[in-house]
């Protein structure tokens, strides 16, 4: 999830249409991983560049789901913090797989596969075994 300020609002309220504002910083408390989606949507009849970020699965699916003729994804990145890509900082990757499956307690585990061919998950347990999820479900 994203947080915003109402000082870091950028213009008046109403400048870039009802209920829509642009924003010259946001924040994030926890450090988990993001998407970051290039995306081209039907505008006044031509294709237009946009970026849109995805604080979570849920988001994320959310996106997903408007694909069609008048809103195309041309890319998908995922940010990861260092935890999860163990060096000393946060990496942006191309992302080419997304899974969701549950551990052996229940919990949810997202799978972030990216361009390099590294495989991510969101778990602290350093003896954390991909094979023993359950119910994995390829998402993207």
């Amino acid at each position: 999830m994203f947080g915003t300020d109402l000082i870091d609002r950028a213009g008046i309220v109403g400048m870039f249409g009802e209920g829509h504002a642009h924003w010259v910083k946001i924040s994030r408390l926890i450090r988990t991983h993001w998407y970051h989606v290039d995306v081209k949507i039907r505008n006044e009849g031509r294709m237009t560049s946009l970026v849109l970020m995805a604080g979570d699965e849920a988001a994320f699916v959310d996106i997903l789901k408007k694909r069609g003729p008048d809103f195309e994804l041309t890319q998908v990145q995922a940010v990861i913090p260092k935890w999860m890509n163990k060096t000393n900082t946060w990496s942006m990757e191309e992302l080419t797989g997304l899974s969701l499956g549950q551990d052996k307690h229940g919990i949810p585990v997202c799978l972030l596969e990216v361009a390099s061919g590294e495989v991510y998950t969101d778990v602290h347990d350093p003896l954390f075994r991909i094979d023993s999820l359950v119910e994995v479900k390829k998402i993207y």
